[in-house]
């Protein structure tokens, strides 16, 4: 009895690893997925002003989000800059140090969208 109690438990102990495993494979899978719409909106949004990780005509987009007091107010200022400048004091700095040249505004970007695209500089690496 005791082998098979032995038994049952090393058989519940692999499965559980075995769901876990998936669950971590699908992680990855969603990470990929994100990563690679956060670089196609990037390239098709983004690249002509910033690059992931270094200033260029507009700052490098790695650790932007950790400089914004909130998201909400950082995907306000993608969606439409100018009205965040005259309302916040980081994005006034941001207008002031980049030769007040405003950002493009990006009103037909989700806030998924915007999520991706950071989540892909966060995780850019030069080549």
């Amino acid at each position: 009895m005791k082998n098979y109690c032995l038994l049952f438990l090393l058989l519940i102990a692999a499965c559980q690893n075995n769901a876990s495993e998936k669950k971590e494979e699908e992680r990855r899978e969603n990470a990929v997925a994100i990563n690679t719409n956060g670089e196609t909106l990037f390239k098709n949004n983004c690249a002509s002003c910033h690059k992931p990780n270094e200033k260029y005509v507009g700052p490098a987009l790695q650790g932007a989000a950790n400089r914004w007091e909130s998201r909400e107010l950082l995907y306000a200022f993608v969606r439409n800059s100018q009205e965040v400048i005259n309302r916040n004091a980081y994005a006034k700095k941001l207008y002031d140090e980049y030769k007040q040249s405003p950002m493009l505004p990006y009103p037909n970007l989700t806030d998924n969208d915007i999520r991706d695209i950071l989540s892909y500089c966060e995780t850019y690496m030069a080549p």
